[in-house]
């Protein structure tokens, strides 16, 4: 007589679902849409199941909480804590290799660097622009030298010893009221695609 115990049915099922279920989310990690939908589709016309991988919940609602802790502290210009959780949460291969994530950084440090400009154009907090002025410079000289040689930012260079930038033709664009909404766009559609690419699929961490 076997030792061995009988495979109940309700484990044969959870086991398929959770299969599906990781089928479904590296095919929607790769971008197959129109798989995905025949995959559900056959799925449902099939009676499976299709489980939510483990876990997957709750990574998806701290990716969004980062994603909206830094477009919230990009619309204050609170440069310390959106660097921060720059720092934290983007792939340090991203950063150091990606030519768009190094575009942005250099465009959102020149953010950061004029929004009491911009915000109290009338009384132009002197204080705060200075200190910020002076953390660009250092950046200008250490993550920012990359781009020295670069003709798109070349200008901007000069921008930390320009008195007032706000009256300066060389920096009108950046006081264009399309000019935070476009950079935010950018910074958007970046944090969607990279915060999405460092979830790998359970399907790719088992093989």
């Amino acid at each position: 007589m076997s030792s061995r115990k009988p495979v109940k049915m309700g484990d044969i099922l959870a086991t398929e679902a959770d299969l599906l279920g990781m089928i479904k989310e590296y095919l929607k990690f790769e971008d197959f849409e129109e798989t995905v939908q025949a995959f559900d589709k056959e799925c449902k016309t099939k009676g499976k199941l299709v489980s939510k991988p483990r876990g997957s919940s709750l990574r998806d609602s701290k990716t969004r909480v980062i994603q909206e802790d830094l477009l919230s502290s990009f619309n204050d210009g609170d440069h310390k804590v959106f660097f921060e959780l720059w720092a934290e949460n983007i792939p340090s291969e991203v950063k150091d290799s990606d030519a768009e994530a190094q575009n942005l950084e250099f465009y959102l440090h020149i953010h950061f660097t004029i929004y009491p400009l911009r915000m109290h154009p009338s009384r132009q907090d002197r204080a705060e622009f200075e200190e910020r002025i002076s953390l660009f410079k250092q950046y200008l000289e250490t993550r920012g030298a990359a781009l020295s040689q670069t003709a798109e930012f070349l200008p901007y260079y000069a921008l930390p010893f320009v008195p007032n930038p706000t009256i300066h033709p060389c920096f009108k664009d950046l006081f264009q009221d399309s000019w935070i909404p476009h950079l935010k766009d950018k910074l958007e559609k970046f944090l969607s695609v990279t915060l999405k690419s460092s979830k790998i699929p359970r399907l790719l961490t088992l093989y």
